[in-house]
């Protein structure tokens, strides 16, 4: 098992590197790719997770369906989907999962004859309780070494990467007019 500190070392980036035609003949400018990069920034989001939450009982997947079912309740299987960014079929599979714990139950619903509406249980409102404290730990300790300005342009910059909005940050200031 990986611990934090294995995928977390911070690696010197040489600016040539990402603007010029990469050449992966060493181990520092590999580990300077982006797609490296990513992939040891989920090691670190997964090494976190259990670290802080493995001792619960749910999976990272399984955090963010009862998250989403949480804030949303009564969306139906297709538009968790699409609110967590997977397809139906793996949604389906882990509501199926949560629902056998007792966390989650499906309702009939009048919006449509084959959906029906997801809804945290009792004992899925109790997880939630329990697990909230847990999850804003794992999102100061993904971000402990970077100061304020810093995190809100990393997560800016994630998101731009991915192409998706975070609108809840504004694009960084550099001083100079565009």
């Amino acid at each position: 098992m990986l611990s934090l500190n294995d995928v977390c070392k911070p690696v010197a980036t040489p600016l040539g590197a990402l603007t010029q035609k990469m050449k992966l003949k060493t181990f520092e400018q590999f580990y300077a790719t982006p797609g490296h990069l990513f992939r040891r920034a989920g090691q670190f989001v997964t090494a976190t997770f259990e670290a802080e939450m493995g001792h619960i009982g749910i999976t990272a997947s399984q955090l963010s369906a009862i998250l989403a079912v949480h804030m949303q309740p009564g969306m139906q299987q297709r538009e968790l989907a699409a609110a967590l960014s997977w397809d139906e079929a793996t949604v389906g599979g882990m509501v199926s999962r949560l629902e056998a714990q007792g966390y989650l139950e499906r309702r009939s619903t009048t919006r449509s004859r084959r959906g029906r509406e997801i809804y945290m249980t009792p004992a899925g409102e109790a997880l939630y309780q329990q697990i909230e404290p847990h999850v804003a730990a794992i999102q100061r300790q993904l971000l402990k070494r970077l100061k304020a300005d810093e995190r809100k342009q990393l997560i800016y910059l994630i998101s731009k990467a991915m192409g998706v909005g975070a609108t809840q940050f504004d694009a960084p200031r550099t001083g100079k007019k565009t």
